[in-house]
């Protein structure tokens, strides 16, 4: 009688924090049912892709990795790419199987029938695993909790809506209960994710603020982190957000994309807010929440993008100065009624990013040098390069310091020497 050999399977993940998540749970229901979970390729009988759709460049690392899998591993495709390019995955690549974004337990059914030869299709983007799925963290500081999945958004540019779907909330209930869950572990960050956290609860009556003010109530040392929010649903609970980081328990930051600097191209967008909306979000913040760390993205050389458009974007930037700017060069991507409209010549898409980007780092560097001579606690949670550790003080500043693994999980005091751009240069106080 012959031992079955146990399947060894990898995941790879690519995109959001949302999709690390979703490659926890995946990896968790494939090792209840039996597979080993695997960090080698080469050891791997079944290779599985959990991809991200937003930009071009990333689809296309994501089908050139597709393509060098040797001969002998099964291929399964899931996240959002499947839903927005699949013809690309298909003709392009050798795949076994494809399953929609978000599985959780019926990725299960998929791996099955690839090992059996068979080859399936399951296309769906309303997929929503229960938060009890089970998961293997990747981190024993930081959980990704997912609050929903989905937008009520209508953006010419994305293609997060073919991908995702509709909104689609967890209740506070099972949030609470999976923070609980994970903060019972020894976990000291909770990122709550979603399309736009702002727009949570709309869909079964609840809000973002409610759903903060029941975690913040939880009594335990952690930091929430707050995902992406639109400026539209962020105006609309903005005091409920600052009564969050005035408890000390959320991490004085906020992510909120404006994309342009220019009402008539934000209509283009099909972004629901003017310049002023924004403008009046981030003054309202900084007037209430001083040190609040102010992330936002812009996308140079959207198609009817005038000079004019883009000055007016580049003195949004100038007055506003957030901490950090992620800048992008627009990329069609399909499906989306952007990838219809008349580009802009490449030339000019570069040199708008070119300069977005010089003016992004100016002021990142200026508002990082307000920092120097800080003192105060941060968590490590992150291994950093040549013989360095990164950490997140209240504001959720990045903080490198000199220091080993078994600096990560704690707490330590640092004070702040030196800035780059993207971080904070630390040394460790007694």
């Amino acid at each position: 009688m012959s031992i079955q050999r146990v399947k060894e399977v990898y995941i790879r993940s690519y995109g959001c924090s949302m999709n690390l998540a979703q490659s926890e749970f995946i990896a968790g229901c494939l090792r209840n049912y039996g597979y080993n979970i695997t960090n080698s390729i080469k050891e791997a009988d079944i290779i599985i892709f959990n991809t991200c759709a937003v930009k071009k460049p990333t689809e296309d690392k994501i089908i050139s990795a597709i393509k060098a899998v040797p001969e002998d591993k099964k291929i399964i495709v899931t996240g959002c790419l499947t839903m927005v390019n699949l013809n690309r995955i298909l003709s392009e690549a050798r795949v076994n199987g494809v399953i929609g974004p978000f599985p959780g337990s019926a990725i299960i059914d998929i791996v099955k029938e690839v090992e059996k030869n068979n080859k399936l299709t399951i296309l769906r983007n309303d997929f929503k695993p229960p938060l009890t799925t089970p998961r293997i963290p990747t981190s024993s500081i930081i959980r990704v909790i997912p609050i929903a999945y989905g937008c009520l958004g209508e953006c010419t540019y994305c293609c997060e809506k073919i991908a995702a779907g509709y909104l689609r909330s967890y209740s506070i209930k099972e949030i609470t209960e999976a923070v609980k869950e994970a903060i019972s572990k020894g976990v000291l960050e909770i990122w709550l994710s979603s399309h736009d956290c702002g727009c949570y609860g709309y869909d079964i009556g609840v809000n973002l603020g409610k759903l903060l003010r029941e975690i913040i109530g939880i009594s335990r040392e952690f930091y929430v982190r707050i995902g992406m929010m639109s400026p539209d649903t962020a105006l609309k609970i903005v005091n409920e957000l600052i009564e969050a980081y005035r408890s000390g328990k959320v991490f004085r930051f906020i992510h909120i994309p404006v994309q342009s600097g220019d009402d008539h191209v934000l209509k283009l967008m099909k972004r629901k807010y003017t310049v002023d909306d924004f403008k009046n979000l981030i003054n309202k913040l900084r007037e209430n929440i001083p040190d609040i760390t102010i992330v936002t993205d812009i996308i140079c050389g959207f198609p009817g993008e005038t000079d004019n458009a883009f000055e007016n974007s580049i003195k949004l930037i100038r007055e506003v100065e957030p901490d950090f700017v992620n800048v992008s060069k627009f990329g069609p991507r399909p499906g989306t009624p952007a990838a219809k409209m008349r580009k802009l010549p490449t030339r000019i898409v570069k040199e708008r990013s070119r300069i977005m980007s010089r003016l992004a780092t100016d002021i990142a560097i200026r508002r990082n040098m307000k920092w120097i001579g800080w003192i105060g606690n941060i968590i490590v949670d992150e291994e950093g390069r040549n013989g360095t550790v990164m950490g997140r003080n209240y504001a959720y500043k990045p903080i490198v310091v000199s220091g080993g693994r078994e600096l990560i999980g704690k707490i330590v005091k640092v004070k702040i020497i030196d800035v780059a751009s993207t971080h904070l240069k630390g040394v460790l106080v007694n």
